[in-house]
């Protein structure tokens, strides 16, 4: 670049910021908002072609994320907004000339990085009116340079000081994956000691929490609870959502069950049982997914673990039948490890290729294809993953008592 030409870092901050919103406002209109796949050919259908195949939305934090993805390659300034203590200092400082905030989005290094005095100052209480805020947290990766860097290794452990105090939040989101400093269960358990007001919870594509730190969440503003959305990543990667926790919660079922104002759940649970589907007053609407790993009680048979779980899907259809004689429509998904189940359809989506070859082509008897994933609507993500296929429940309880497949 000649000496005589300044890099466009040297704009002053708000013209960039103008500059670079209007980047990817335009970058936006090109980003593709649904998902696509090829659906190949099965052994048994070997003279079938390839076909494109719709897999579902993607979401707005993923289209958002590559809106902004060539920025960040070629612009330092937006590619390192979530880094250094100072960056997290400027934001602070922005934010107290913010009279009327009720919308926040900030980098997770905010929770190491701002002292005591920048939280409590944040959230406290203003004036005669108060206005409730929504906070939300993002996550990324960061380079190895980063996090070696002597500047970077800080924590002011804001959350241990009693001024910091959450009860003015009203919706609360933590996303995305990072190899620095993540938010943890010790964090979100920190969090509930004052958040009493909680109406949103949000806490998804994270491997570094679980059901231990959104129980913590859920328990202090039960009263309050419209929205809960808990899908977090496996440790493995993303592939499928991690429902396991060490902790001692009590029945899980009958914790949800006390949330009198609960309206959209989708949640990852270490088990379920048919307990959760028994209560007609719940104010559950539209999709509810339910994901889990095991069964309450954990029987110790084959035939335990099937009678189990059909008596959930009987409970679910129960209870959808109940709300659409009220003109209320649920639809409700389970996902049980690798299988997706649809009770209200009676039918089970899954990879079915083993089955297939244990039973030398005679299991299933039908199937069809199937645009689900271990997401569901959105589809595969795994390369080693094969395409889902559609089968009834029927066909799932013979592949079952034959060990074809297995839970």
């Amino acid at each position: 670049m000649s000496p005589n030409i300044a890099s466009i870092d040297s704009l002053p901050y708000e013209l960039l910021a103008r500059i670079l919103e209007g980047a990817t406002y335009l970058n936006g209109l090109d980003t593709p908002t649904f998902s696509y796949g090829l659906d190949g050919a099965s052994e048994r259908r070997k003279d079938d072609g390839l076909q494109r195949t719709l897999r579902g939305h993607i979401v707005p934090d993923a289209l958002k994320w590559r809106a902004t993805e060539s920025l960040r390659q070629v612009n330092r300034r937006w590619h390192d907004w979530a880094t250094l203590a100072e960056t997290v200092a400027m934001i602070f400082g922005i934010i107290r000339h913010c009279t009327h905030l009720n919308h926040l989005t900030i980098p997770w290094t905010t929770l190491r990085y701002g002292t005591q005095d920048d939280w409590s100052q944040l959230l406290a209480r203003r004036g005669q009116r108060s206005w409730p805020l929504s906070l939300e947290f993002l996550a990324v990766d960061l380079s190895a340079n980063k996090i070696s860097d002597t500047r970077n290794q800080l924590d002011e452990l804001p959350l241990n000081s009693a001024k910091v105090d959450f009860s003015r939040v009203q919706r609360m989101k933590v996303f995305g994956n990072t190899n620095f400093m993540p938010i943890t269960d010790r964090d979100l358990v920190a969090i509930a000691r004052t958040a009493r007001n909680l109406e949103e919870i949000h806490i998804t594509g994270t491997s570094t929490t679980s059901i231990d730190g959104v129980m913590a969440l859920i328990a202090a503003s039960r009263n309050h609870l419209q929205v809960l959305e808990h899908s977090p990543l496996s440790k493995d990667g993303f592939e499928h959502p991690n429902p396991i926790s060490d902790g001692n919660h009590g029945h899980l079922c009958d914790k949800l069950l006390g949330c009198p104002k609960l309206r959209d759940l989708s949640i990852s649970l270490p088990s379920i049982c048919e307990e959760l589907f028994k209560d007609s007053s719940v104010q559950w609407r539209g999709e509810v997914q339910i994901r889990a790993g095991s069964l309450c009680n954990h029987p110790n048979t084959a035939a335990g673990v099937r009678d189990g779980f059909w008596r959930i899907l009987d409970a679910a259809r129960s209870l959808m039948a109940t709300k659409d004689q009220e003109g209320i429509e649920i639809d409700i998904q389970l996902f049980i490890n690798y299988w997706i189940f649809d009770p209200r359809h009676g039918q089970v989506h899954g990879n079915i290729e083993l089955g297939q070859g244990l039973s030398d082509g005679s299991w299933p008897s039908f199937y069809s294809n199937s645009s689900k994933g271990p997401y569901g609507q959105t589809g595969l993500y795994g390369k080693d993953e094969r395409p889902y296929s559609c089968i009834s429940e029927e066909e799932f309880a013979v592949g079952l008592r034959h060990g074809y497949i297995s839970f």
